[in-house]
């Protein structure tokens, strides 16, 4: 390959004489199963192109630009000489293609097993699939594409050494480029069996012509697939152009565009260690995505969340401020962070490295409230409630909506750098935000937004305490008071919990909470307020009442109460005389009624199935009053009236509320 820009190669030609290894600057595998079908479609349009017009000349596929940075030579047997390339861009496709070729590979192999195949033909099988695998998998135990980062020991595993896909795909402790890999092979194969039927003999059951089929299939990638070639001549120049082709918005993570700024600047200095750089970041990427559902984007949340709690910028403050609005911009061009203008750029990314990596291994805990109760909750003993579980309690209902979550995560993150997740003022500022987003946002249903922006200075300014004004300095190239936060995280926990609280009683004291909100008469849809359309999220009332639960239990009473995160799975919201109770079995005014908190309560939701519509005299024999929750049994029977909502609200309800979330 020359490289002149006016010349196509095909990918036979591209890969003869060549070895191929991903860049510590680039991202990991990142093809869906989408674009894995779109090649896949492209192959199927040149296969059919070609078998309808055999007689003309063949149809060619333009496949893009690939360009490469040459990195010297690689001699796989005495009397060979092969050029090694890393890819600055086409990764993805040729990732892909190695991936869609190996299994290819394999379907052939299984044709070969089949004891109906002749002999003669199980040798050309072998021939050929040995000729292919050389060709573009792996040619005298060398790799012909070297994937690296946190996908190469699946890519190993499974394209080099051909190991069972779905063995892998039920492994727990896979990261989502690992899982992309696999699932891309998957979908090849599946569309392999696909075609397998539609397009050769018998229904497929031919292997004879399966077998050519997938020659042909092999051919048309090879040969039919046409790449524009551009190659760089050393890493600086393939780091610029990388930054340059993929900051033009064409589909890079945020994540993946710092990490590939960091990586470049690594190579700009003789103080910092590419391969360290590019270690680190990918330990940040397994730190995340080795979680159950926790993808690329969570990365890039995690990117997001600590930014503004270590730059102090956020969203709403950098539209205020001179430079590019988006992070990875902000990040390398302006001199205050990582700006290879910038002299000593070192002193800003060691630390905001190690600071990524610090808040990489809270994050996944701090913002699922399922994961952080598998990770917190301690068996109990003796004759209390620690305060973990009271922790894990409140972490439910901070979590309850995404907005809350967001907004709250900072500060609980840089809470838990300063003092750790299991200290007591990690807890005190657990529960002073779960009363602010109790009143404010779940009763009241106001977004986030109404103290957001004030969270997120609060973790800033408790982040940077006890830190040298000399060394944010150094960091941050400037005086600016804005880095510093207070002399002590001791004093900075003070101030943030004055703050929150200063937040709660000006915008959601909890006198207004009960008042104006949850003394109205439809308090779950608002049907009959003006302006509040009620609280539009059962697992509210479910909360207060399982905290209402705690509150009217002794301290052995409590530890036969099973945790809230497994407690609000089994149980749901009940209406003590039914939303849709029968003639005779209704309210007075019943409409207007049966949605006010007095009326409500909380069964399990086997009772609450098995009971449905009953009426509370029946409700009250069969499970109130033999029920595990007291808040149950302290009923009254056998009657519930319009008098009995009002009472349990204004002497048991309103008061514990007030006590608990004041």
């Amino acid at each position: 390959m020359d490289g002149n820009p006016d010349d196509n190669f095909s990918l036979s030609s591209v890969f003869s004489q060549s070895y191929f290894v991903i860049p510590d600057y680039q991202r990991d595998y990142a093809w869906t199963e989408s674009n894995v079908n779109d090649l896949l479609e492209d192959i199927d349009f040149v296969f059919e192109q070609n078998e309808r017009y055999e007689d003309e000349d063949n149809l060619d596929h333009y496949f893009g630009t690939i360009v490469l940075e040459e990195r010297g030579s690689i001699e796989p047997t005495d009397f060979e000489d092969y050029t090694q390339f890393a890819i600055v861009d086409g990764q993805q496709r040729i990732s892909t293609v190695s991936i869609v070729i190996s299994a290819i590979i394999d379907e052939m192999e299984r044709i070969a097993q089949k004891k109906e195949v002749s002999e003669k033909m199980r040798e050309d099988i072998g021939e050929k699939s040995q000729g292919i695998r050389e060709n573009y998998i792996e040619y005298e135990g060398i790799p012909r594409l070297n994937l690296g980062g946190l996908a190469n020991d699946v890519y190993r595993d499974v394209i080099l050494n051909g190991e069972d896909i779905e063995y892998h795909m039920e492994t727990s402790q896979l990261v989502e480029t690992e899982r992309k890999v696999l699932n891309a092979k998957k979908v090849t194969t599946a569309k392999l069996q696909e075609w397998k039927v539609e397009k050769c003999d018998d229904n497929g059951q031919s292997y004879a012509s399966y077998y050519k089929f997938l020659k042909n299939i092999i051919r048309i990638i090879t040969h039919r697939f046409e790449v524009n070639i551009k190659v760089v001549e050393d890493v600086d120049e393939a780091a610029r152009m990388f930054k340059v082709i993929n900051n033009r918005g064409r589909g890079l993570r945020l994540h993946d565009k710092v990490r590939s700024h960091l990586v470049y600047c690594a190579s700009q200095s003789p103080d910092i260690d590419s391969k360290e750089v590019y270690r680190k970041f990918n330990n940040i990427v397994r730190n995340i995505t080795i979680h159950d559902g926790f993808s690329d984007n969570e990365v890039d949340g995690l990117v997001k969340i600590h930014w503004a709690v270590f730059t102090s910028e956020r969203s709403d403050s950098r539209a205020k401020r001179k430079g590019p609005s988006k992070i990875h911009r902000r990040l390398s061009d302006l001199e205050n962070y990582a700006s290879v203008q910038r002299d000593d750029f070192e002193e800003f990314i060691t630390p905001y490295l190690n600071s990524l990596e610090s808040f990489s291994e809270k994050y996944p805990y701090l913002t699922d409230r399922d994961m952080f109760a598998e990770k917190y909750s301690k068996p109990r003993s003796g004759n209390s409630v620690d305060r973990s579980e009271e922790t894990v309690r409140k972490i439910q209902l901070l979590f309850m909506h995404s907005s809350t979550r967001t907004a709250t995560a900072p500060l609980l993150i840089s809470v838990g750098e300063k003092f750790g997740v299991n200290s007591s003022e990690f807890s005190e500022m657990v529960s002073e935000l779960e009363k602010l987003v109790f009143g404010y946002s779940l009763v009241m249903c106001h977004g986030a937004q109404g103290y957001s922006n004030m969270v997120l200075s609060i973790a800033n300014d408790l982040y940077w305490s006890d830190i040298n004004k000399e060394d944010t300095e150094k960091i941050f190239n400037t005086e600016n008071q804005r880095f510093v936060g207070y002399k002590s995280k001791e004093l900075g926990i003070k101030k943030a919990l004055d703050r929150i609280r200063e937040k709660r009683e000006r915008i959601g004291p909890i006198d207004d909470t009960v008042s104006e909100y949850l003394s109205e008469e439809d308090i779950l849809n608002g049907e009959f307020t003006s302006g509040w359309g009620g609280i539009r999220n059962s697992e509210v009332v479910k909360y207060i009442m399982y905290e209402y639960e705690r509150s009217i239990r002794d301290n052995s009473g409590l530890l036969s109460l099973s945790p809230y995160h497994e407690f609000r799975t089994n149980f749901q919201v009940e209406h003590l005389v039914a939303k849709n109770a029968e003639a005779g079995h209704r309210l007075e005014n019943h409409e207007r009624n049966r949605n006010r908190l007095g009326n409500l309560a909380i069964l399990s939701s086997k009772d609450n199935n098995s009971e449905n519509n009953k009426s509370y005299y029946n409700k009250y024999e069969r499970l109130y009053n033999k029920s595990s929750l007291k808040v149950l049994r302290n009923l009254n029977g056998p009657e519930f009236t319009v008098d009995n909502i009002s009472q349990r609200e204004e002497q048991e309800l309103f008061p514990f509320i007030e006590q608990r979330w004041g």
